[in-house]
């Protein structure tokens, strides 16, 4: 089973993102702790991490960073999330290395029409 990792400090959009997801036939991992999901990011391997952009401890630049920088997580898809929706902080995520960039609130349309080109390719 395909399995995704979702870091997001908002309990409203983990519950909807992972019931969602979950619905849909993927295992899911969740957490709104950044430390806690760089944790699970080298234990788990999901198959792709949805990462809330502005996380409390660490944001998502930095858990990028750090898991690009590892060989065992540096080649899992990484979508950012956001309530940003200026091209700037979208281009920003792309150029530091992100796979993609969601706003938020999430249309679930979109999230699943993401997740399945994720794994089509």
């Amino acid at each position: 089973m395909t399995k995704i990792l979702v870091i997001d400090n908002d309990e409203y959009s983990l519950l909807l993102i992972s019931d969602f997801l979950a619905f849909n036939n993927f295992q899911v991992l969740t957490t709104n702790n950044s430390q806690l999901g760089l944790q699970l990011a080298r234990e788990q391997q999901p198959n792709l991490i949805i990462c809330e952009l502005d996380l409390p401890e660490q944001n998502g630049y930095e858990i990028l960073r750090q898991l690009r920088n590892e060989p065992t997580t540096a080649t899992i898809p990484i979508w950012f999330l956001s309530f940003e929706t200026n091209m700037a902080t979208r281009r920003r995520a792309l150029q530091q290395g992100a796979d993609g960039y969601l706003t938020k609130p999430v249309n679930l349309n979109e999230l699943l029409s993401v997740v399945n080109n994720v794994f089509s390719e």
